[in-house]
């Protein structure tokens, strides 16, 4: 069990410790719906220190064979994704996000529980030398509808990135324009002093801290999968719907991709939305059905405070993805309505 370097500082600021992908983390703070509507009205803070980090050298046309989208072609500084390291099935290795810091050098942010995974896939597909930043450098993000309001508007342009720069007076590895929550803000990787003493300013400027239940609700919101739930290693990007690859390039898995698109699939992601102030939240697994006949089945829930509803995602036959028609989820032998809808699930 690993352990975020910033635990000291959180569990001051009151966090609920728990268990995420064989890491302690902050799950809350006071309640997620409240960590929530701080990000979708006003600004709010996440410990990130529980992805992977790492850096790799080489040839970027041997990285580029195992990468999904072409990473030649974009320019140093900037953030390449989500993109995906696949297999030969075309199923997901790994989902990531990749900086681009020179021709033969990048960064990548892996989920949590593949990074030892992925550095060996790495390893055993290419010569490429890659480095293991996770436990040098904690992580954390500043995400919020009105997140200018509360700290220095940054001279970046979305999935822009500087390294070994300043932020708001402090020395830091890398602030990037970047998040996972559909909001704006910066992502930051440094010391865990430094970002510890970081914390401690954005709660004293109003910034709310925020845990990772908070981080669940606000990417299901907006259709963003999780790994280990929505994708894996037998799922594709073209069941996921999630469009992280460039057909143009060779890259592992394209066979499939491309074959897949020829002849079709047996299951596409969808949304859904329950009525208002339903509170029976579906689990991974509880069927989806249509007059009685199981067509899919839910891989993530929650209950979105935003909404006041129960929106989720999962996988349907292609045959019975009607967009706006409502289908039933099997919550336990009880029927609960939800209406099939397209991402995000907040527009």
């Amino acid at each position: 069990m690993f352990s975020s370097p910033l635990l000291d500082i959180e569990i001051k600021l009151n966090a609920d410790i728990g268990e995420f992908a064989g890491w302690q983390m902050p799950m809350k703070y006071i309640s997620y719906q409240d960590e929530h509507m701080a990000v979708r009205t006003s600004c709010a803070f996440f410990d990130l220190s529980h992805m992977g980090r790492l850096r790799i050298k080489g040839k970027n046309d041997e990285l580029d064979k195992l990468v999904a989208k072409d990473i030649k072609k974009e320019k140093e500084g900037k953030m390449i994704g989500p993109t995906a390291f696949l297999n030969e099935r075309g199923g997901f290795e790994d989902d990531v996000m990749l900086y681009k810091v020179k021709e033969d050098e990048f960064l990548v942010v892996t989920n949590a529980i593949n990074r030892e995974k992925i550095i060996s896939w790495i390893k055993k597909n290419s010569s490429l030398d890659v480095q293991d930043l996770t436990f040098d450098l904690a992580m954390i993000a500043i995400q919020g509808r009105n997140v200018w309001n509360f700290i220095e508007k940054v001279d970046l342009q979305p999935l822009e990135f500087r390294l070994n720069t300043k932020f708001m007076g402090e020395d830091v590895f890398l602030l990037s324009r970047s998040g996972w929550t559909g909001e704006d803000g910066v992502e930051l990787w440094g010391p865990p002093e430094t970002l510890s003493r970081l914390i401690t300013r954005l709660v004293n400027l109003g910034v709310k801290p925020a845990g990772l239940i908070t981080r669940d609700s606000l990417r299901q919101e907006m259709g963003f999968v999780l790994y280990g739930e929505d994708i894996d290693s037998t799922i594709t990007p073209i069941e996921a719907r999630y469009w992280v690859f460039s057909l143009e390039k060779e890259f592992i898995g394209r066979d499939r991709l491309l074959e897949q698109l020829k002849t079709g699939v047996d299951k596409i992601r969808i949304g859904f939305k329950g009525k208002k102030n339903e509170r029976v939240l579906p689990r991974k697994d509880n069927p989806f059905k249509v007059l009685g006949t199981q067509v899919g089945y839910v891989t993530s829930s929650t209950y979105s405070p935003y909404l006041n509803r129960v929106i989720g995602m999962g996988y349907v036959k292609p045959s019975h993805l009607y967009l706006g028609f409502n289908l039933n989820i099997d919550v336990r032998g009880k029927l609960i309505d939800v209406k099939i809808s397209d991402f995000p699930l907040i527009k």
